[in-house]
């Protein structure tokens, strides 16, 4: 399956990646970027509170998935609630511990409450582990449905899936409601 949160390894992720995307990604100076995030969060602007235990992401504006509906923090809620059911049995749950909630105060916005204070953004949400879901696709997947959750994923990303063998070839189309048009550079992959 192209959902990373059922991935086995580099190579599950890696393909996932084209398609799903998380808040903010690590850079190569391991500093966070952000990918579906406005900035990342910290002290000075409000993002991260002052005892470290309450992460605040802002939404980019006017983001769509490859279907052309709406991306919004609702999305990231119940990513979080389909990762953490443990019958939904995700191989990267871990990403989420120490996460003891997961809010949508508006549609732009993501609040993640840690049990314990965090370094900097935390880890939800963050790099091939954090890869947002889309509710509409996976809402009726969680827990013990999710081995029959749908294989290739809605996404964000600058790509989306034309053919899908598992085991053997993925193959990529741009995204046309990718947010911006010049980035994907190969018009398949």
């Amino acid at each position: 399956a192209l959902n990373s949160h059922f991935s086995q390894g580099t190579k599950d992720y890696d393909a996932s990646r084209l398609v799903l995307e998380p808040l903010a990604s690590t850079g190569p100076d391991g500093k966070p970027v952000p990918n579906l995030a406005a900035e990342i969060p910290s002290k000075t602007n409000g993002g991260i509170s002052s005892d470290g235990t309450v992460v605040t992401w802002k939404l980019k504006p006017g983001v769509k998935w490859s279907d052309g509906t709406p991306f919004t923090s609702a999305d990231a809620v119940f990513t979080w609630k389909f990762v953490t059911d443990k019958d939904t049995a995700a191989t990267d749950a871990q990403q989420f511990g120490g996460v003891k909630s997961v809010e949508a105060p508006d549609a732009n916005t993501v609040k993640v409450t840690y049990d314990s204070p965090q370094v900097g953004t935390g880890k939800a949400f963050v790099s091939g582990y954090g890869q947002i879901l889309q509710e509409k696709q996976y809402k009726d997947f969680i827990g013990a449905k999710a081995k029959d959750a749908p294989k290739i994923p809605v996404g964000t990303g600058p790509y989306k899936v034309t053919d899908f063998k598992p085991n053997d070839v993925v193959t990529d189309a741009v995204n046309e409601n990718y947010r911006d048009p010049d980035k994907p550079i190969f018009k398949t992959h």
